[in-house]
């Protein structure tokens, strides 16, 4: 047999093998989605589920998911309906609004402007300001306010996020959100917080980024955008068009809590560098790929190594500049979900291993919110992203009855003031101080509640007899709550 033969051969067989290893990861991943707990108990069987399953479960009209693994997309893969009354399936290419991702791309787009020189993190917003004033009161005046503040959420500004405009409604100029005024259906947006003090979440503080890029470099947000991210990444399936541009047809419909399509099929949020991007699970997983790229100078660089990590430095609650920063198992990673009315969606991003995933979803938020997790965690398990998920484990203790009504009674802190009942509920102990919980006992004087199962429970007695008095919490081996019982 010739070598060239032999050679075709053996990547013919490789190649093979990889096409079966991902079929098989995919498979995996779809039978691996189990419910996301802060602990489990040892021994005990753990439930996993098909997708299918927890889409009917949690009223998921339909997901889209791409795998990024050694710094390219691996695979990619919809499930579901587009529309749900129609039953248009939808597919790689259907776009979905990302929400708040738009954050992150709205960052890299204003980290590009200020490495050419046409946007400065550190001058004063104000200066930028030539179409609108700066509501300064006594927060703010005669203080500094730079775009680094309005991209870290640490400007202090108001209006968390936007609730979206139907079909139907008046549209708001970009002065009239800033201002509050009608038709906007936000409050006005102004200085709540001291500035660099306080994290305070503001699609208000992104909508005055808009604000300053209309008046500096183009009104044309949308425009602007495709130039300066969209084009260059290859994100051809991405728009921030607002509304949608009606050349868009294949675009995933928006539904309520019952699965029910919005009335417009979608909301409109032009609002658009807060939550304006419509996009693909493949097109959000280039943009990672591109910043993971950029912080190893690879080729076809966006930015310079220095720019992105300046963009991935936590200044607050370790949020960067449009990116949530969290480290899990010594691998840090940037982050960023989404929530628009009819929306869910959430992408990962690793920052030395090439790994990520992205995951976009038509479901209303809180339907979506506890599947993306599990979907995630699934992704993340078949993986290896070390300690990504790993719920607390816990070994129960047996504990006997009598010992169990010696620690009933009602115990009185100082400090804080406050009253800890304990009861027993079919031979269960019950705490209630602001709700009742249930305690588990993993020694026979120590037990956890499920609200906060890093912290321990410790019964004792204060004279070492048979009398219970003392009940207290102890957090990272410091006792944070004492309280006492008196002899009845």
């Amino acid at each position: 047999m010739k070598k060239k033969t032999i050679i075709f051969l053996l990547i013919f067989i490789s190649f093979g093998q990889l096409i079966y290893g991902q079929k098989n990861k995919i498979k995996i991943i779809e039978n691996n989605l189990t419910e996301v707990k802060d602990f489990i108990f040892e021994d005990s069987i753990i439930t996993k589920y098909n997708i299918l399953d927890r889409m009917d479960f949690y009223k998921i009209p339909s997901v889209s998911i791409a795998v990024i693994n050694d710094g390219k997309i691996e695979w990619a893969k919809t499930y579901g309906y587009a529309d749900i009354e129609t039953k248009r399936l939808a597919n790689k290419k259907t776009l979905y609004q990302v929400a708040s991702i738009t954050k992150s791309v709205n960052g890299l787009g204003i980290m590009k402007l200020v490495q050419e020189g046409k946007l400065s993190l550190t001058t004063d917003i104000r200066k930028y300001l030539k179409s609108w004033t700066f509501p300064d009161n006594e927060l703010s005046k005669n203080k500094l306010i730079t775009l680094k503040n309005l991209l870290s959420h640490t400007a202090g500004l108001s209006v968390h996020g936007f609730i979206g405009y139907s079909i139907n409604d008046s549209l708001p100029t970009i002065n009239q959100i800033l201002n509050g005024e009608m038709p906007a259906n936000n409050e006005a947006i102004i200085p709540i917080y001291p500035i660099n003090e306080h994290f305070e979440y503001s699609g208000g503080g992104y909508t005055v980024i808009r604000k300053i890029l209309d008046d500096n470099i183009s009104a044309n947000y949308d425009s602007l955008m495709k130039t300066v991210v969209l084009s260059p990444l290859k994100m051809t399936n991405s728009t921030f068009s607002q509304p949608l541009s009606k050349h868009y047809k294949n675009y995933a419909f928006g539904t309520d809590q019952e699965m029910q399509t919005l009335n417009g099929n979608y909301y409109i949020y032009p609002e658009q560098s807060a939550g304006g991007l419509w996009s693909t699970a493949t097109d959000i997983a280039k943009f990672v790929i591109s910043i993971q790229n950029d912080l190893k100078s690879g080729p076809n660089s966006i930015l310079n190594k220095k720019s992105t990590q300046e963009m991935l430095t936590p200044i607050l609650n370790n949020y960067a500049l449009g990116f949530g920063i969290v480290e899990k198992g010594g691998e840090k990673y940037f982050w960023h979900e989404g929530e628009s009315y009819g929306y869910n969606s959430i992408y990962y991003g690793s920052f030395t291993t090439g790994k990520g995933v992205v995951i976009l979803t038509n479901a209303y938020p809180s339907n979506g919110q506890p599947f993306i997790q599990e979907l995630l965690n699934s992704v993340a398990t078949v993986y290896n992203w070390k300690d990504f998920y790993k719920p607390i484990k816990k070994k129960l203790a047996f504990v006997p009855e009598t010992l169990i009504s010696k620690y009933i009674g009602e115990y009185y802190s100082e400090n804080p003031q406050m009253k800890i009942s304990i009861t027993k509920n079919s031979n269960q102990l019950e705490l209630t101080a602001r709700q009742t919980e249930k305690m588990y006992a993993t020694k026979l004087n120590t037990f956890f509640l499920a609200s906060a199962p890093n912290d321990e429970c410790v019964f004792s007695s204060s004279k070492n007899d048979d009398f219970i008095d003392t009940f207290e919490v102890v957090q990272n081996n410091m006792i944070i709550i004492t309280a006492t019982k008196k002899k009845e």
